[in-house]
């Protein structure tokens, strides 16, 4: 397998990176609102707003990138598979949310077996040694949450978010510069 450096461009980077942090912090306030029981409406006040304006700020910021031919290429490479992802998502939400016999801990780990199975698409579309760790990393770590399936799979899955997604685009966006800063001193 083969490292591909093509897969992602800074601004599909950021884009991941951003998401990453507002729903580690949407799943980390949702933690601590359970466990201290604190009287506010957490589907209001830290998902719907959050994730409204995320939204809002992220189509703002697909519109003005559009017009560049690098940034179409890349997004429509991985829009079919996180869209789809996206889709089972909220499939998976929506039967946890009607059903009265699943616990609703058990989301993180549907969710996880989401995120896991796309980026091992992904890894198969791009060949991505990264992506592989990250699918690989999802699928284990749902199986953790399926047998944890208490509160603490809230605060373990924004862990994961952290570790399995956010932090190898990072690693990935600083990876090029230290090259490029290496082979301008020799």
């Amino acid at each position: 397998m083969t490292v591909s450096r093509h897969t992602t461009t800074p601004n599909n980077s950021l884009i991941v990176i951003l998401w990453g942090l507002i729903f580690a912090k949407c799943f980390t306030l949702e933690y601590f609102v359970q466990v201290y029981a604190v009287p506010i409406n957490s589907v209001l006040y830290i998902w719907t707003l959050t994730l409204t304006m995320a939204t809002v700020a992220t189509f703002v910021f697909l519109r003005i990138k559009a017009q560049e031919k690098s940034f179409q290429q890349s997004l429509q490479r991985n829009l079919v598979i996180w869209g789809t992802s996206a889709i089972a998502m909220l499939i998976a939400l929506l039967v946890v949310y009607t059903s009265q016999s699943i616990n609703p801990y058990s989301i993180p780990a549907l969710l996880a077996v989401c995120l896991g199975a796309s980026y091992l698409v992904q890894s198969r579309l791009n060949s991505t040694l990264s992506d592989t760790f990250s699918g690989s990393g999802w699928l284990i770590g749902a199986g953790i949450l399926f047998v944890q399936s208490s509160v603490e799979s809230l605060i373990l899955f924004a862990f994961l978010i952290l570790t399995l997604s956010v932090l190898p685009v990072v690693v990935q966006m600083i990876r090029p510069k230290q090259t490029r800063q290496q082979a301008s001193c020799h």
